[in-house]
Formats: structure tokens, sequence, C-alpha cells
């Protein structure tokens, strides 16, 4: 089974990915019927880090996490990177932080932007969201961001939820699931979740369970259901790379920038010979 990856790779050399394909999915005893084109419906799984789909919070902690790609365009590189992946049968687990210090409900939107843009192209990966954790010895470490569930807003609890819904709904494909995981996550709210996670919980949940439907629900002005991203093509990501590493790229994988721009000439250095009588 494939262990860590990230996004770039697959933009940058698309045939590496088909490649990689050719030699492991056989290999992969894990399964996906709902989705997988492969023959017995295997499927590759590697673990990526999305973090965010906001662009100012990208740049706060995860500056170079595009390499080779500016983080600007982080969206279209996600974007196109899980085009590339899905197309080969690469269904990979993404995680995401929510409550990262200094989180505003734009970035949450941002996010949220990011995850329809997912759903609205038919593209699919296992989103895993989860509450900012300091890690010890880095430099984040001391920071402080959402430390229990009920200080979480609504937009960050509408990203987890949304991120939730999107991952198992590759599961529920049988006529009696989607009914009772609705009813389930019903019956836990009024039990015991609405009083653990608090009022911030309710509609995100109620997203969740799809008990009422989402358009509806924004309607409401209870939800926020994302606006359409303008997505560069992979042809346009490439010619955002520095003209330096253009050579790196491969060519029988197509969408080349053009040519690197010519460097200015040195400009000759002046001599003065001063002659003496």
């Amino acid at each position: 089974m494939l262990s860590h990856s990230t996004m770039a790779p697959a933009v940058v050399d698309p045939l590496l990915i088909e490649k990689l394909s050719e030699m492991l999915i056989e290999k992969s005893p894990v399964k996906l019927p709902s989705k997988s084109s492969h023959p017995e419906k295997r499927i590759l799984s590697p673990l990526i880090g999305l973090e965010t789909g906001s662009v100012r919070m990208a740049k706060m902690v995860m500056p170079s996490k595009g390499v080779p790609f500016p983080i600007d365009e982080w969206p279209s590189v996600v974007i196109n990177g899980l085009t590339i992946l899905n197309r080969n049968n690469w269904f990979p687990v993404m995680t995401l932080i929510v409550g990262n210090p200094g989180e505003t409900d734009e970035d949450s939107k941002a996010t949220l932007d990011l995850l329809y843009e997912v759903e609205r192209r038919g593209l699919f990966a296992f989103f895993v969201p989860s509450i900012f954790t300091p890690l010890h010895d880095t430099r984040m470490e001391a920071k402080k961001g959402v430390e229990e569930s009920k200080e979480m807003t609504p937009l960050q609890w509408q990203v987890m939820m949304k991120c939730w819904k999107m991952s198992l709904n590759a599961a529920l494909v049988s006529w009696w699931g989607p009914t009772v995981w609705r009813f389930g996550s019903l019956f836990f709210w009024a039990w015991k979740l609405r009083k653990t996670n608090g009022p911030n919980f309710k509609w995100p949940l109620f997203m969740f369970a799809s008990a009422l439907p989402e358009w509806l629900m924004e309607k409401m002005g209870k939800i926020y259901v994302g606006k359409p991203l303008k997505i560069k093509s992979r042809k346009e990501l490439l010619a955002t790379i520095r003209p330096q590493h253009w050579k790196h790229l491969r060519a029988d994988c197509g969408d080349l920038p053009g040519e690197p721009p010519q460097e200015a000439a040195e400009p000759k250095k002046a001599f003065h010979v001063i002659q003496g009588r």
C-alpha cells in the first residue's frame, strides 16, 4: 500500500502516476466499487495533506506545500492533481486542519469553496478533518487555535461535516443506507451531540444528515454552499513554475510552457585607461 505523498507531483508528471498505477494497483488490497474503473474495483489511496483551501492560511502554515508551484495556486493544484489521480484510480485520503491559529470565517469559506468545487466536478477523495493540534518542537508549538468543539464556528463545523459527508457518500450506495445514516445522525445529535458540541453544530449536522436539501438550507441562511472557483489548467499551472526549472518538465506529458525568457546580457564593463605623460 502507498503511504504519504503530495499533490503537486501528480500535476507535474501525470505519466508517472500512470506508470505507478500499472505497477501497484494489482497489489492493492483496497477496493471501492462505487468509484473504481479497475476490473476488480481496486484503488490506490495514499495520504495527502490538503490542510486548507484558503490561500491566505496556506501562506501562513504551509508556504512550500505546492512546490514547484507557488502557494497562490494551491486550489488549482489540488483540483488538477485530484483529477489526474482519480483518472488512474487513485482516491487519496486527504487531511484537513480546522481551527488553525488566526483562522477566520473567510478562510473557512475558502476551504468550503474548494470542497464544493471537488464535488461539483465529480472528483473524489476521503476527506479527513481534524482540529488544530500544536506539535512539540515545531514553529507552531506555542500557537493556540480551537481547543474544544464548542469553540468552533458554524463555518468550521460545516467544513468538518462536509468533509465527512463527501467521504461517506461513496459507501452509502444501498437503498437503505442513506436513510439509516440520516436518522442515526439526527438521533445522536438530539441525544448527546447537541450538548457536547454546542449550538453551532446544529445546521452543519443537519447538512451532514441530509435532513434538508443544501440549497434550501443556504436559502434559509443556515449554511454556505461555496462559490465556483476559477481553476487554472495544467498548462497554465506549469507556466507559473520558475523558468529555470522548466528544463525538468517531461515533454511527453504535454502542456509545456513556452521557451524560458532569455536572461538579459550582462553589460560590458567599461575600462578607462589613464595615460600618464
